[in-house]
């Protein structure tokens, strides 16, 4: 069930433990015309949900590996190298003993499928926009589910470009559809600006589109929300919404409005995915440092305790036990004290990419070669026992082998 609170009042509830207080309406009205169709900042709505409006999903084992775009992508930009590219990297899930990957579908508000959308990512052709004869993503999923595995669906919601990626836009590319309302510019990038309404329609649709027509087994949402904690990126539109509040309202900071902005397309995308398939999974990985996550807009507080938003939440815990500001237990009993409800089962990031190297947190990940074997110890003697592992490309570099195989070993136990 859920209760829809004004936007001006939300806070008033939150801060005293977000608990219902007004009349209560159907799951299914959370994304009704009402929350997409006003551009009202007023009306910002946010979703409190009881007990009985979700149940928690079992992911029980999870042994996932993340498919980012770069490892997608060809020198030929052909059908058959993009093919037997991936079939290399399925295989090599495999041999390792994972049970799902999540491949990077949807990176700068591009496709690695036809789309309604989005243009055809420039990772398939080198060029944005310009279409295949073939779908990858049906491909790719074909492949995973012929190999036992799962297959997750990852997408960027808001990136449409860094400031070097992709080099050019398409004529079709949002950047040039979207109102100029509805997009951020920061620091040489530009996002969807979570505030947009005609921008979180579009998100929904094109997380629609893809399990309507696919059949992925989840889809996942990474750490981009806002893309920096620096509120002068969006002050104007946070301006439009205060003067539009009611004079007799609390009006929200502007760091609760973001998270109220960006609480409105999770609740809408998670209601959308069970409403056409109720099997398919929704999952956030969000910053290992929580309150990272706080500063863009990332409200992983009410997501790990209000069944709704998510089917589980996996941080990335990028750090080993020797980092000098957040070491992984520490970080590891942050988040088991955020998901102490139990309402949202937990999964773990770990930086494989890391292993044995010298180019991160001061050396210290050349102090062992079973680092992350530890890490997966300490996490199942704390009673988890859910992991993913960035990125597929370190499972067979030469400086990982011996960190992998003891990880392998650790996940097998």
């Amino acid at each position: 069930m859920v209760v829809r609170i004004r936007s001006n009042r939300i806070w008033f509830i939150a801060i005293g433990i977000l608990f219902v207080v007004t009349a209560v309406i159907s799951v299914h009205h959370l994304v009704s015309h009402k929350i997409l169709s006003t551009d009202n900042p007023k009306n910002i709505t946010t979703a409190v949900r009881t007990e009985k409006s979700s149940k928690q999903v079992d992911i029980q084992d999870m042994r996932g590996v993340w498919i980012p775009y770069f490892s997608l992508e060809t020198q030929e930009h052909t059908e058959s190298a993009f093919k037997s590219n991936f079939d290399r990297l399925i295989a090599t899930a495999k041999s390792h003993k994972m049970n799902t990957v999540i491949v990077h579908v949807r990176p700068f508000s591009d496709a690695l499928y036809p789309s309604e959308y989005y243009p055809q990512s420039h990772i398939l052709t080198g060029t944005q926009g310009e279409t295949v004869s073939y779908d990858p993503l049906e491909y790719m999923i074909t492949k995973t589910h012929e190999s036992g595995m799962k297959f997750h669906a990852w997408i960027n919601p808001y990136r449409i470009s860094t400031e070097s990626t992709p080099e050019e836009f398409s004529a079709d590319n949002i950047v040039n559809t979207l109102s100029e309302s509805s997009i951020l510019h920061y620091n040489g990038g530009i996002y969807i600006n979570p505030s947009s309404v005609e921008g979180r329609k579009l998100i929904i649709d094109g997380i629609k589109e893809v399990v309507e027509k696919y059949a992925v087994d989840g889809v996942q949402f990474d750490d981009y929300f806002y893309p920096d904690k620096d509120l002068s990126i969006d002050r104007k539109y946070y301006e439009d919404y205060v003067c539009e509040c009611d004079s007799d309202g609390i009006v929200l900071s502007q760091t609760q409005w973001r998270k109220a902005n960006v609480n409105m397309l999770i609740s809408a995308v998670y209601d959308s995915i069970k409403q056409i398939k109720k099997e398919v999974i929704f999952g956030i990985s969000p910053q290992g440092n929580i309150s990272n996550c706080n500063d863009i807009g990332a409200d992983v507080e009410e997501w790990c305790n209000t069944y709704g938003y998510a089917d589980y939440i996996c941080p990335q815990m990028y750090v080993n036990f020797d980092h000098a500001i957040l070491p992984f237990d520490t970080m590891v009993e942050q988040w088991q004290e955020l998901t102490k409800s139990q309402k949202i089962p937990l999964c773990i990031g770990l930086a494989l990419y890391k292993a044995n190297s010298s180019d991160y947190d001061d050396g210290t990940w050349q102090n062992s070669n079973d680092i992350l074997r530890q890490e997966v110890e300490y996490c199942q003697q704390k009673g988890i026992d859910n992991f993913m592992l960035y990125d597929i490309d370190y499972f067979d570099k030469s400086y990982t082998q011996t960190e992998m195989q003891n990880l392998v070993n650790a996940l097998d136990s």
